[in-house]
């Protein structure tokens, strides 16, 4: 990103529209094979780690397995710095330049014990091997030079703080413990043994070395270190716990808000169930309704044409036998017999008006 702004003149040739894209790309290049460096670690941090563990034993996993991928890195680092010593002849070679390589040996040794289930086995063949590899073997095939007065006590410092990361001090006590006080006698014999393996210290140094305020030193600045360690150690372990504590209190929670919406779930399936059945009796009593409705105007059609025939039909008829019954009362009796034929034809017209009425009623 920085290399594509350096350049003024090839700025000013190409729109200003073009650099800016230029820059994003090349940013967004680089983030993705970062992004992709870390999916590719992500398996190997978590070797070995299993849901049925605990979340401190896992911890644990994870520190080793981030321990066994950074050091061949760093160890690898120091080879290619110091390459022209390994770019000898073999028989120049010193066997303890292959220390380096013993030791990322042994860490992909201990990540693969992590992924079989055997990871304090790993470990403590790791947290062992690693004082002997990268100090005491060199001291003593080397007769220490010079640079170890100060690399050999700085490396137990950082030794305490592997078997800090390595070893928990709440579920592995006895291991912890036991190598902590290994880390510490180291420690404490560290000033002698470099001398004892130094057949050609000067008077000048061995008086600086051999000094009680040295030891001192060596001491305070090994007690404060690993006190702060510890106290650094107590505080992920405690924010960790924390956190836990907090995901427990989550997940039931949720675990709480989940039987909720199940409850939730079933009401609205009892509730549009009964309005399923409120509109299904909606509609029946909407069909009900239409056909009583149908039926009141059939009836009313059926009393509309009864009262038309009682209006009408049936009036005129029972008139005529009316006036026919007067009409007898005052006729000549020669007369009658056609009277008589008469009111006979109204009556059985009248008759058939009045079954016709009934037929009417009767639908």
């Amino acid at each position: 990103m920085i290399n594509c702004l350096s350049d003024k003149s090839w700025i000013l040739k190409y729109n200003s529209t073009f650099l800016p894209k230029l820059c994003y790309s090349s940013f967004i290049q680089s983030l993705t094979k970062e992004v992709s460096m870390v999916t590719f670690l992500q398996p190997l941090i978590h070797q070995g780690t299993q849901a049925s563990y605990n979340d401190s034993f896992n911890r644990r996993l994870i520190y080793t397995n981030i321990i066994y991928i950074t050091l061949p890195f760093v160890y690898t680092l120091f080879v290619i710095i110091d390459i022209e010593a390994y770019l000898r002849p073999i028989q120049e070679l010193k066997w303890d330049q292959f220390i380096f390589l013993f030791e990322i040996a042994i860490c992909f040794l201990a990540l693969y014990l992590n992924k079989k289930g055997k990871s304090r086995i790993g470990r403590l063949i790791f947290i062992i091997t690693w004082p002997l590899l990268m100090h005491i073997i060199p001291i003593w095939y080397q007769q220490t030079p010079p640079d170890y007065y100060l690399a050999y006590p700085v490396g137990l410092i950082f030794h305490a703080l592997l078997i800090h990361l390595m070893f928990s001090r709440r579920t592995e006590p006895a291991y912890f413990w036991t190598l902590f006080l290994f880390n510490f006698i180291l420690v404490l014999t560290s000033i002698q043994f470099l001398i004892s393996q130094d057949d050609e210290i000067s008077t000048e140094l061995l008086s600086v070395v051999n000094n009680k305020y040295f030891f001192l030193v060596v001491i305070l600045y090994y007690l404060l270190f690993s006190l702060l360690i510890f106290l650094l150690m107590q505080s992920v372990e405690n924010l960790f716990s924390e956190l836990s504590q907090a995901n427990r209190v989550i997940q039931e929670q949720k675990e709480e808000v989940t039987a909720i919406n199940e409850e939730l779930v079933q009401s609205n399936n009892a509730l549009t169930k009964l309005n399923d059945e409120v509109k299904s009796l909606n509609h029946n009593l909407e069909t009900i309704i239409q056909k009583r409705t149908q039926e009141l105007a059939q009836k009313n059609e059926r009393l509309t044409e009864y009262a038309f025939y009682n209006a009408h039909k049936l009036r005129a008829p029972y008139c005529r036998i009316k006036g026919l019954f007067q009409l007898k009362s005052i006729s000549k009796p020669e007369e009658q017999h056609q009277l008589n034929l008469m009111i006979q034809q109204e009556l059985d017209d009248l008759d058939l008006i009045i079954k016709e009425i009934q037929k009417i009623v009767s639908e």
